[in-house]
C-alpha cells in the first residue's frame, strides 16, 4: 500500500493491471488494497476514467501510519523466534528475508532492539527437519489449491507403510508437531497424518471441493492433543491434587476447559473438558501419576486402570 501511495502520489496515474505487474501481484489484490486506503485510511482516491488510473482527489501529503503497540510487538518477536524451528533451510531464508521487509517498514516508527528482546524472552521450539520442510511447502500448496495428493503412510504402531489417498483440508501445529487433516477416499473419513511419517509424496492435477462447514481450527479444537476421534466427544473429570492442582489453575490444557476448586488452599481441583478421544487423555492422566483421580468417562477410567496394569508388568 505505501507503493501504490507512493505512485499515486508520484502522478503515474496507476491502474490495477500496472501496479499488479509493478508488485508482483494479482489486479484482485491491488483493488482489495486500493479499497481498503481509501475506506479504511479515507484517501481521496478516485479512479479517472479518461486516464485510466488512480489519482488522489485532494492533497494527500504522506501515507497514513499503522499503530504499532505493545501485542504488535510481542506479535513480531514470536514470528521471528518461529523462524528458528527451521534455521538453515531455503523456507526460512524466505521468509526471514520477508519479515526483514515488514520490520524495515516500521522501524521509522518503532525502535526495535533485537538484542535487548532475545535477553528478556527465550523459546524452546523444536527444530524441523529439511525434507519435513519441503514436504511441508508441498503439502500447504495442495491445501490452499485443493488438490488430491497421495503418499505413503506409517501410523505409529503399523509394521510397514500403506499408500494413502487423500484430499487435503488443513495444516496443524499441535505441542511442536505438524499435522495434516485430510478426508481419506479409501476410508471415507477425515484421518489425522503426522507429517513426519508421510513419505513418497505425489501431488496430483484432480482439484476437489472443500466439504462445506469444515473448520480445521474447530477439528482440532474437539482433540485433546491431536487425536480428534469419531462422533460425539466425551466430557472428561479428573481430580488432580498437590503440585498438579496448582499447575491445573495455571495452565490451560484444552479450549474447553473448566477447573473447580475443591479445598480452601488450591491443593485439591476437579479439571473437566471435552474431547473427542481419549488416548492421549490416558498420557496426560499417567503424567501425574498418583496425583490424579479420574472421575469420568467410565472407558477413560478403565483404559487408565489397563495402562497402569501393564505398567506393572
Amino acid at each position: 500500500m505505501h507503493r501504490i501511495h507512493q505512485a499515486i502520489r508520484d502522478g503515474r496515474l496507476p491502474n490495477c493491471s500496472s501496479l499488479a505487474e509493478e508488485l508482483e501481484v494479482t489486479p484482485k489484490t491491488v483493488m482489495r488494497d486500493i479499497t481498503f486506503m481509501r475506506d479504511n485510511f479515507r484517501l481521496p482516491l478516485v479512479y479517472d476514467a479518461e486516464r485510466h488510473g488512480y489519482r488522489y482527489e485532494g492533497d494527500v501529503s504522506d501515507f497514513p501510519s499503522f499503530e504499532i503497540g505493545a501485542e504488535e510487538i510481542a506479535a513480531l518477536f514470536f514470528t521471528r523466534t518461529a523462524l528458528e524451528s527451521i534455521r538453515g533451510t531455503e523456507l526460512a531464508g524466505r521468509l526471514r528475508e520477508a519479515f526483514g521487509k515488514l520490520t524495515r517498514s516500521i522501524g521509522d516508527r518503532v525502535a526495535l532492539d533485537w538484542a535487548d528482546l532475545d535477553e528478556a524472552f527465550s523459546r524452546k521450539v523444536p527444530n524441523m527437519p529439511a525434507r519435513e520442510v519441503k514436504l511441508f511447502g508441498e503439502l500447504a500448496d495442495a491445501v490452499v489449491r485443493q488438490l488430491g495428493i497421495g503418499f505413503h503412510y506409517r501410523k505409529l504402531g503399523g509394521d510397514a507403510a500403506e499408500t494413502r489417498k487423500v484430499r487435503p483440508l488443513h495444516l496443524g501445529e499441535v505441542d511442536g508437531g505438524w499435522y495434516l487433516i485430510a478426508f481419506d477416499e479409501v476410508r471415507e473419513a477425515l484421518r489425522t497424518f503426522a507429517l513426519p511419517r508421510i513419505t513418497r509424496l505425489k501431488v496430483g492435477t484432480k482439484h476437489f471441493d472443500r466439504p462445506p462447514g469444515f473448520d480445521g481450527r474447530e477439528h482440532l479444537r474437539r482433540s485433546f492433543g491431536i487425536w480428534s476421534g469419531e462422533g460425539e466427544s466425551s466430557v472428561v473429570r479428573v481430580i488432580l491434587s498437590d503440585y498438579a492442582a496448582r499447575l491445573a489453575q495455571e495452565r490451560r490444557w484444552h479450549p474447553t476447559q473448566e477447573v473447580k476448586v475443591l479445598d480452601a488452599k488450591g491443593d485439591r481441583v476437579e479439571v473437566s473438558f471435552e474431547a473427542g478421544a481419549l488416548q492421549e487423555v490416558v498420557r496426560w492422566v499417567l503424567s501425574f501419576g498418583s496425583k490424579a483421580k479420574v472421575i469420568a468417562p467410565r472407558e477413560l477410567k478403565s483404559l487408565v486402570r489397563d495402562e497402569v496394569k501393564k505398567m506393572a508388568g
